[in-house]
């Protein structure tokens, strides 16, 4: 094969080892065994077909990042390896913040004597998102310790959280007490 007569300069195949060297290094940082194997295997078959050093080294760099992406970048990614679970506990953890910040809201200032302050509205509307986010439904946070039955709608017990109790997957069944 006729090969052109920049890469037969061996300053030319300097600069390419150098490279392939970047390469390896990097592949053996990440621990992207399959990315070396495929480099090596790529460069041997290209200096078995050609004897040129600097033309195996072109054919292994092209075939490990381009054609299979051994180059890739992850960064960023940590989200999309999240299962749903997660995905719940993170909202949760942020509704609770925000419902954290819109309370601090409600001091903002004096309000009139016969009208309610519109922030401590929206501070309250906050804070029942917050808490309904939050909710778990389980026997535990569903079930009446006294009585065996489902809780009744009263203080910090909502509509809401009954709800996810009676929806919750698998269905809740509250211990009887005897």
């Amino acid at each position: 094969m006729k090969v052109p007569a920049l890469l037969k300069n061996k300053y030319v195949c300097y600069a390419l080892m150098a490279l392939a060297a970047l390469n390896v290094i990097g592949y053996v940082t990440v621990k992207s065994w399959e990315c070396l194997a495929l480099f090596a295997l790529a460069g041997y078959s290209a200096h078995c077909y050609c004897k040129n050093v600097s033309l195996a080294i072109l054919a292994a760099l092209f075939v490990a990042n381009f054609v299979f992406g051994c180059g890739r970048v992850k960064e960023g990614m940590e989200d999309m390896m999240k299962g749903p679970a997660e995905h719940m506990a993170t909202a949760a953890a942020e509704a609770m913040a925000a419902g954290q910040q819109c309370s601090t809201h409600s001091q903002q200032g004096p309000c009139d004597a016969d009208t309610q302050c519109a922030w401590d509205n929206a501070a309250n509307q906050c804070n029942a998102v917050a808490q309904q986010a939050a909710f778990a439904a389980s026997a535990a946070s569903c079930c009446d310790g006294t009585t065996g039955n489902m809780k009744a709608v009263s203080g910090d017990f909502t509509q809401a959280n009954l709800d996810s109790c009676n929806n919750a997957s698998p269905a809740i069944q509250c211990p009887t007490t005897e």
